[in-house]
């Protein structure tokens, strides 16, 4: 099931208040809903009572969605805060487990701008109205709640919350009372009703959303609730080969998103939500600026001409309708480096017709393990880059996602014979990126590429050689086969091409990296 964004209107509001917003983050990752609760100014209800019919409404309907986020205007922040804290102190922890992030606009967190004193002694209003008037009414409880779920080790939403530049209506957030669970997101232009007037506010707001969920979802402790087994899914090959994307690039393409879904060789939403949140996470690095080229020329990764155009697109775990204006490319045909030069545009159609006796996964920086034919734009990202802060290379922020695709490739794919990975990555930083040991040994066997002409990335021509062969035919990969007493050495000959300059080259197979040199 896909995950779930939960609006919330105001005081006097309805499912209309959050205007285009909604309609613009639904998508194959998440469904959305707009439910009413009882926000009328002479209401009898309180914060709590709506706060159990919402979540009432949520069980019931969305039992199987996961993640579920919520995103509260005004009231419906508070409303939204009060679900949380429920769930904080009472459970049940395995729906507070699918609860990543609250998003709250322009949230009384300190009551109103002007009059909370006259506001708490009015007769005839709603209980919220005097629950919103009170000073500190957001924080008190919620602390308690807090260290309640500390004590069942259970993980929290994050509380994220968004102001209005011309907001009149409510009294300006302080930051020194938040719990340790909020924190200031963004400001944003408009007033407290006036924010999502027009589509471009609409679609800017929507693309906000969306990355405050996936860097929630990036940052959230793993869930304490184990989840179902996922479904056998029998439509990958037993045969895998894995190559590095390239520091060349096509500029260019077509213009749009509109064929495809990413990562859409990840069946199971879990892992395919990771990977795109990991996606995001690493733009957002690249265009605020924090990424450090550690590749050839240093600096700041934001300055490259290439990252000066990349966009928050479907690709990258975008809203759809920001990516009708960026340029696409298949995987295939945007790398153009020294693997990619001895591959025909032959072997990639044959390729297309043997997909179901092999599969191609390509390497990348930004994207994690792509397939040759997603569409993904021009960038310029390495391994070797760094977070200008922490010094984590963009190496160690994948590394946990590309064994645990791996991993759920291969749990996929076994079935009457052993998965056989085939490494033709040759650089070490690619090599190194993924944690080799932790793969099924039971059900997969892993080739490492390897020479005793030529090592790393010299030996990326050579494996460009083999890969244009067995896109073409993939039986040759069936006559490849590892002993690592009695190492047998293939030349070019037997890949069906022996170009000028590579004809002698020789080449083994190793099941541990290293071996040969061992």
């Amino acid at each position: 099931m896909p995950g779930l964004i939960v609006f919330l209107h105001g005081l006097t509001g309805n499912e209309n208040s959050w205007g285009a917003v909604p309609e613009y983050l639904q998508s194959d990752d998440f469904d959305v809903t707009t439910p009413t609760y009882s926000a009328s100014i002479n209401g009898l209800s309180d914060v709590e009572i709506s706060a159990q019919r919402i979540l009432t409404e949520i069980r019931t309907r969305f039992p199987d969605h996961s993640p579920i986020c919520f995103a509260g205007h005004s009231l419906g922040g508070l409303v939204a805060r009060e679900i949380c804290r429920h769930l904080l102190l009472q459970g049940p922890d395995d729906f507070l487990n699918k609860v990543p992030a609250v998003i709250t606009l322009g949230t009384p967190l300190e009551g109103a701008r002007i009059g909370n004193w006259l506001l708490r002694k009015l007769p005839f209003v709603s209980p919220k109205i005097h629950q919103i008037a009170t000073e500190s009414y957001a924080f008190g409880e919620y602390r308690r709640a807090i260290a309640a779920a500390k004590q069942r080790k259970v993980s929290r939403p994050k509380q994220l919350h968004i102001q209005m530049e011309e907001d009149g209506v409510i009294a300006r957030q302080i930051e020194t009372r938040f719990t340790e669970d909020d924190r200031s997101a963004a400001v944003i232009g408009g007033s407290h009703q006036r924010f999502a007037d027009n589509n471009d506010d609409a679609k800017f707001l929507a693309d906000l959303l969306l990355r405050l969920i996936r860097e929630a979802q990036n940052s959230l402790s793993a869930p304490s609730i184990p989840l179902p087994a996922p479904a056998p899914i029998h439509d990958l090959p037993d045969r895998l080969v894995l190559i590095a994307c390239s520091h060349n690039k096509r500029d260019g393409g077509q213009q749009g998103y509109d064929d495809g879904r990413p990562v859409a060789w990840i069946n199971e939403q879990n892992l395919r939500q990771k990977i795109i949140n990991r996606r995001t996470y690493t733009y957002g690095l690249v265009k605020d600026g924090k990424l450090a080229d550690g590749f050839e020329r240093g600096g700041n990764r934001a300055f490259q001409p290439a990252n000066a155009t990349l966009q928050h697109g479907p690709d990258l775990g975008g809203t759809k309708v920001l990516g009708h204006s960026i340029s696409y490319r298949r995987a295939s045909n945007r790398y153009n480096g020294r693997i990619y030069g001895p591959v025909t545009d032959a072997s990639w159609d044959a390729y297309a017709g043997n997909r179901n006796r092999m599969r191609v996964l390509i390497m990348s920086g930004l994207y994690g393990l792509i397939e040759p034919e997603e569409l993904i734009q021009n960038y310029d990202v390495h391994l070797t880059d760094s977070h200008i802060e922490s010094g984590q290379s963009v190496s160690s922020i994948w590394s946990e996602l590309y064994t645990e695709s791996l991993e759920n490739y291969v749990r996929h794919a076994y079935r009457d014979r052993k998965v056989h990975i085939y490494n033709l990555l040759c650089d070490h930083n690619y090599v190194d990126s993924i944690r080799w040991h932790k793969l099924p040994r039971s059900k997969c066997s892993v080739f490492h590429l390897a020479s005793p002409d030529f090592e790393d990335v010299e030996l990326l021509p050579p494996a460009g050689v083999i890969l244009n062969a067995v896109l073409a035919d993939p039986q040759l990969l069936e006559a490849i086969h590892v002993d690592d007493r009695d190492k047998k050495i293939y030349s070019m000959a037997d890949f069906h091409a022996a170009p000028p300059g590579l004809a002698d080259t020789r080449i083994i197979f190793e099941s541990r990296v290293g071996n040969s040199k061992r």
